[in-house]
Order: structure tokens, then sequence, then C-alpha cells
């Protein structure tokens, strides 16, 4: 999974792209230069932690993130910016916007204005997809002067759908899409169309309305989610090695749970993500997949021959199996299901796939 961190200038990008992935990148580095941070996170996993204590020969493997921070977009550049391919290719995107006052910080703006520095990004996104969309309309209307194509004809119905709606300042995200629809523009990789989590950097001052800050923006940006945190408070709180000494300094500072949790469990849902966890002879491993995703589809996610050779999932419930033990005690209570390739893929499950090689 990639996640992008994007935002304007001296946002404190890169103090929240540390505290998030347990990287240790040097903020400064970014003055004057246009190159990428990266650093692939392992998803905290209590269910993962619990599975793999019962087999503790086997190597536990996490979902992985891989954390992108990009440098500060100037006002008005995404549409043209170097970084647009690199946002593209995220599957979230995580606009870091600033809330903090500092003089010795400056700021593009004349004021801090957190609620309007979302709105410009958000139009700034559309108006980058509108762009693509004009420009694939404008194409598709020669070729079909040329020859008539129902597939052509189908596409351009539907981008002229998308382009109306763009030029009324909607997000793609809130189209409601079909399975063929979205399958139709996935190559277009539509910026507004992605899930996006606007993290605010605030001060340390403003820590006792982070709560309130969250529920007053989020409920004004439909089909997105919003996150208040304070990046230095954190980042200092997160460097002490005691975990009591933090604990303590978390309460202190009225932080009743660290953003990276929060964070997590918000990107998860913004994904609209489920678990499944497989036990291998050498491994116990976490695969993230798509709500609602049947049985077969996960068995392509963890490889394409399995996928293919498809004979039957063979599920418990991860409460079950804590419940009893182990997967052969499971199986000897008669605790265990067989599914077929249709079956809905549960949260939790833990699944091993019967396939024909």
């Amino acid at each position: 999974m990639n996640f992008t961190l994007f935002g304007y200038p001296k946002t404190g990008k890169t103090t929240l792209f540390n505290i998030l992935s347990g990287a240790q990148a040097d903020p400064s580095a970014y003055d004057g230069r246009r190159e990428a941070h990266e650093h692939i996170s392992a998803v905290p996993d209590a269910r993962l932690d619990r599975l793999a204590g019962l087999y503790p020969d086997r190597r536990k493997v996490a979902a992985a993130i891989d954390f992108i921070d990009l440098a500060g977009t100037n006002y008005g550049e995404v549409k043209t910016g170097t970084f647009l391919n690199a946002l593209r290719k995220a599957d979230v995107l995580i606009h870091i916007v600033r809330g903090f006052r500092d003089e010795r910080i400056p700021h593009a703006k004349p004021s801090i204005d957190p609620a309007g520095d979302i709105r410009a990004m958000e139009d700034e996104l559309l108006l980058s997809d509108l762009l693509s969309i004009e420009q694939r309309l404008e194409k598709l209307d020669k070729e079909l002067k040329k020859a008539k194509s129902p597939e052509g004809e189908k596409e351009q119905n539907l981008l002229l759908r998308l382009k109306l709606q763009a030029e009324g300042g909607i997000p793609l995200r809130i189209f409601s899409w079909t399975e063929a629809e979205e399958k139709a523009v996935r190559a277009f990789a539509f910026l507004s169309q992605k899930p996006i989590l606007h993290l605010l950097n605030f001060d340390e001052s403003d820590i006792p309305r982070l709560a309130e800050i969250e529920k007053e923006l989020g409920a004004a940006i439909p089909g997105t989610t919003v996150l208040a945190a304070c990046g230095r408070i954190e980042r200092e709180i997160q460097e002490i090695g005691d975990p009591a000494e933090k604990a303590a300094f978390l309460a202190e500072y009225g932080l009743l749970e660290p953003t990276p949790a929060r964070f997590f469990r918000a990107a998860v849902g913004l994904m609209d993500l489920v678990f499944f966890y497989t036990i291998g002879k050498d491994e116990v491993r976490a695969w993230p997949i798509r709500r609602h995703s049947s049985a077969l589809r996960a068995a392509g996610a963890i490889h394409t021959d399995i996928e293919k050779g498809f004979i039957r999932a063979e599920v418990v419930t991860g409460d079950e199996l804590f419940r009893q033990g182990s997967w052969q005690a499971a199986k000897d209570k008669g605790a265990l299901r067989l599914e077929g390739r249709d079956y809905t893929v549960q949260d939790g499950d833990v699944i091993f796939f019967r396939f024909a090689p």
C-alpha cells in the first residue's frame, strides 16, 4: 500500500512523516531540494501479534505501507507539478495542512487558514482531473468522427458525466460509481477519486481543541477523513525510549492516543479494508483486502496461481482459533468451514486455500 504525504510548503510534513512511519528523515533536507523520502512500515496489528504468539517458530509478516514524503508544492502547481505522477500512484493521499503559528517559519499566505488550504488543495486535485478528462474527450471526439465505436461512445458518455461533476466542484470520489465504470477509468488514476486524509498540524496550545477541530472540519468536507495532531510535541514524545515515561507525557499533554494509532485506524477505514490471515510452514501473515471481497479474490491477493487453481477455502474465525489454541485443535473441534470461491471474506478470518497447481 502506498501512502503519499503531500501539501504546501512549511506545513511540518516531514515531521509527521517521521511520526507515522518511524523514519528519521531530516526536515531541513528539503530546503531547495525536490527529492522524496520513502520508508516502509508495518501496519500495527494486534491480531497478527496474537496469532504469531501461537506459532513462535514462524516468521511474523505484517501488511506493509510504503510511506512517500514529497517536497512541498506551491499554491496552484499541483496540476502541473513535478510530483503529479507520484500522487497518481498513491493508494491513499495524506494532505498535510498547517495549523501552527510560528513567525520563524514563513507561510505563503497572509494568515494561517487550515480550512482554506484544504479547499484550495481539493480544488487543485479536481482541476487536475478536469484537465485529464478534457484532454481525453478531445481525443475521443476526433476518433469517433473517423469511426463509430460502441466502446468509445460509452467512454465518452461516462467522461461527459464526470466532466459535469468536476465543473460543479464535486470531487470524483463522491460519484456514484458502478464496478464497470471504476474499471473503465482506472488508468486515469483521478486524484479527486482517491481516498484522502487531511492531517492538520497544530500548536501545543491547540491540543485541547483537536477533537473539536476534527469534527468541525470533517463535517465540512464530504468523503474525506480529517485528523488533527501536534507534530512537534508528538515527535519529541516519540523519541522517549521508556514506554511508561512516554505514556506519562502523552497523558500530561492530554493526548489520549498517539497519532499513529488513530491514523492507521482511519486509513484502513478510508480504504474500506479488512484483514485475513494465513498460517504457512515458515510464516504467519496478514493480508489486507477490500471489504466484501470473495475468497477467490483473496486467493489472488496471495498468488495468481492459487486464484487460477482455486478448489476451496478452509476458514476459521480468528476468535475461534484463539479459543481453540491451534489450527489442528480448531479442525478437530469442527470449527473449520469449507467455503467456495464466492464466499465473502470477513475481517479476522484465518484461511487455508486448497488449489490445483
